[in-house]
């Protein structure tokens, strides 16, 4: 039980959004405060979130799209919410040079 306490502080910062990296695979991206990590493959992208609350879906709603637009360089063609948690899927919409 001691062994279980020890880890709840570590937990519990992964689920903050304090430090996603090496829990969630991604780029680590903070917009406004947020922390996503954001995954990229081919024309395809998605940005995860921990925060918790509903009054800020709006504000990650926004974030998570300027996060993907920074992790690809890419505007996005579609952008959507999957319902009820904090990960967002784009498709980019990136000009070939």
């Amino acid at each position: 039980m001691r062994e279980a306490t020890a880890l709840l502080p570590l937990a519990l910062a992964a689920c903050t959004g304090g430090g996603i990296a090496g829990f969630v695979p991604g780029e680590e991206v903070t917009v406004g405060g947020d922390v996503f990590a954001v995954s990229i493959e081919g024309t395809t992208a998605m940005a995860r979130n921990f925060a918790t609350g509903i009054r800020n879906q709006d504000r990650l709603y926004g974030n998570a799209q300027e996060a993907i637009r920074i992790a690809s360089g890419c505007d996005l063609a579609t952008f959507a919410q999957e319902p009820g948690i904090n990960t967002y899927r784009a498709r980019l919409a990136c000009d070939a040079e």
